[in-house]
């Protein structure tokens, strides 16, 4: 999923930090490719305060704070991602999806093996976003 830049307010801002990459790692002896792509909740939320924005049949809404935090992404991914710590999480719909706890942000993703591939992983991160601390 390519993300085109956003003009929010009149300004351009960069999805550049939010393009697809692949990252290998070695498991179990053996090297995996891990094809890692980023969703629109990761710099959109349903609030109602930013500038509306629509991604298919979803409409929400563009948030500074989600965005703010989503250029640290593709860091967390390379240097955190196999070495943290996923937890299954359940949604009403029965979808199944991950979440990576790193201090106060959580990642939300989904893993699947792509067709007729051998050692190859796509991950895409749903959401992302500053955990709120009590």
């Amino acid at each position: 999923m390519q993300w085109k830049d956003l003009i929010i307010g009149g300004r351009t801002l960069s999805m550049a930090h939010l393009q697809p990459f692949n990252l290998m790692f070695d498991v179990a002896g053996k090297q995996v490719t891990v094809k890692f792509e980023f969703g629109f909740h990761c710099f959109t939320d349903d609030k109602g305060h930013g500038e509306p924005l629509r991604f298919r049949h979803e409409r929400r809404y563009f948030c500074r704070d989600r965005y703010d935090c989503s250029t640290q992404l593709r860091d967390y991914m390379e240097r955190r991602f196999y070495n943290g710590l996923a937890v299954p999480y359940f949604v009403e719909n029965n979808q199944r999806y991950y979440c990576l706890d790193l201090h106060d942000y959580a990642i939300f993703f989904s893993i699947s093996k792509p067709g007729n591939t051998a050692n190859v992983l796509k991950l895409r991160v749903i959401s992302a976003y500053e955990v709120a601390t009590w």
